[in-house]
């Protein structure tokens, strides 16, 4: 094999590798965002080592720490999204800096049955580790960027909810674990069904317009 040959696969190897560290990282910080929003403890707990530190500015502490103690806080909430975007990776051999941008939403519910959507965006600023071919956050802070607080109908009660194996044409309904479609896996087929058109989709949503 010629030097010229050793040292372009030697330099593919390379490439190939960042891009399977980077690609693992990626993996994570979405895996963190399931795990918070279907409140799936043990998920959302294995995003960060043992000695791993997160300061979420509410709490400062173990990381393993922070699922304890917020997925139960998460759960009094009707539910929550979390989105990732913007991920920037620089990798320095088992470590890596990354810097990702987030919107989430939680929504409260009221006494009246109505909601509030505390609407908030920033970035995570993490420290990644590689121990054993394994990435996993080892430091975690996160950067506050905008903040909204906006009331809203509960949706549900004007066009129904979907459950799985029901007639209506309403989408399935996320859930907490273990019961969101996404547990059942490649099983989602059993879930699903055919389905009439609705020939005037956004009628309800006319209709609830006039009383918000």
């Amino acid at each position: 094999m010629t030097d010229s040959l050793t040292a372009r696969l030697d330099a593919l190897e390379s490439e190939l590798t960042t891009l399977r560290d980077k690609e693992a990282i990626r993996d994570v910080i979405h895996r963190y965002c399931r795990g918070a929003d279907r409140c799936d403890q043990q998920a959302f707990k294995d995003c960060y080592w043992e000695d791993g530190y997160d300061d979420h500015g509410f709490y400062g502490g173990n990381g393993q720490g922070f699922a304890d103690y917020v997925i139960p806080i998460l759960k009094q909430v009707d539910s929550s999204i979390h989105a990732i975007t913007n991920t920037i990776i620089d990798l320095k051999g088992d470590r890596a800096f990354c810097e990702s941008q987030w919107s989430v939403v939680h929504r409260l519910k009221k006494p009246d049955g109505d909601f509030l959507d505390y609407w908030h965006q920033g970035r995570y600023l993490d420290i990644f580790e590689k121990r054993g071919g394994e990435w996993r956050i080892l430091c975690r802070t996160i950067t506050g960027d905008m903040d909204r607080l906006l009331r809203t109908k509960d949706m549900r009660a004007f066009i129904g909810e979907g459950q799985p194996g029901s007639d209506n044409n309403i989408a399935l309904r996320g859930g907490r674990s273990p019961n969101d479609p996404v547990f059942s896996g490649f099983d989602l087929q059993k879930l699903v069904h055919d389905r009439k058109p609705i020939e005037d989709l956004w009628s309800p949503f006319y209709a609830l317009d006039q009383i918000l």
